[in-house]
């Protein structure tokens, strides 16, 4: 699939096939999830509210480890963990081969340019959403620093008002405490992934009101861990966004 200046889009279809999603789903089961496990006490909250969904959606949630990718998939309903991508940043785990074929198997991850090029992978994202996949996307565009959340970036509300379908807001807290992005190594903590209510743009929202509707459920969703902004700058991997 070529984007608008002629590259090609990694669509990556056979993550997608069904063989890969039986295969996907046995390896998560049997040794990704209870790796997890190992160290990671893992608890989720309000998932209930996603039982009024009959369609895709766009699942939303702060970034915080490398891991988080994980524990989002895991926190899932089989109905939606088994038929979502995972957006990830082209120039992070992608930069190496085998990394990327591992997330591509795992947890089926999308990769998309940070700065320029973008669109064409975001069309691409909006024909699985009308496909009935569903996206979980990180809209802070990079790992948090102080362990707060940070400013979130209009990727996710453009997937989901040009694709028709809701933002699930999401928090994940501990994980920060477990490997935030300065640790190579886990410790063990609890973990919890609280859910909210389904959010639907309104029709006198454009994407930057509505991302920033999104982004004060999940800080509401933290509670008094909301309160504190992460300060921009400072990271490479920041960069000019325009899906974030």
């Amino acid at each position: 699939m070529p984007n608008v200046d002629g590259e090609a889009v990694d669509t990556a279809l056979w993550a997608r096939t069904k063989g890969m999603r039986r295969m996907r789903a046995a390896l998560q089961a049997s040794l990704l999830f209870p790796a997890l496990a190992s160290f990671c006490r893992l608890t989720v909250r309000d998932r209930e509210l996603l039982r009024e969904l009959d369609g895709p959606a766009v699942f939303v949630a702060n970034h915080v480890s490398a891991l988080d990718a994980v524990v989002m998939a895991e926190a899932l309903p089989p109905r939606y963990r088994h038929r979502s991508v995972v957006v990830a940043a082209a120039d992070s785990i992608f930069k190496r081969k085998w990394e990327a074929r591992l997330a591509q198997v795992t947890v089926d991850a999308f990769p998309i340019p940070r700065g320029g090029g973008a669109r064409a992978h975001l069309e691409y994202l909006k024909d699985l959403l009308r496909k009935k996949w569903s996206v979980i996307i990180f809209p802070e565009g990079r790992l948090t620093v102080t362990g707060a959340i940070g400013t979130f970036r209009k990727g996710g509300a453009i997937l989901a008002m040009d694709a028709g379908v809701p933002i699930v807001p999401a928090y994940v807290d501990g994980m920060y405490e477990v490997m935030p992005r300065f640790r190579r190594v886990p410790r063990p903590g609890r973990v919890s992934v609280t859910f909210g209510a389904p959010l639907v743009a309104q029709t006198d929202e454009d994407y930057d009101t509505f991302i920033a509707r999104v982004e004060s459920s999940v800080r509401t969703l933290a509670g008094p861990k909301g309160i504190e902004v992460e300060p921009a700058g400072g990271a490479r991997s920041e960069g000019p966004n325009y899906w974030y």
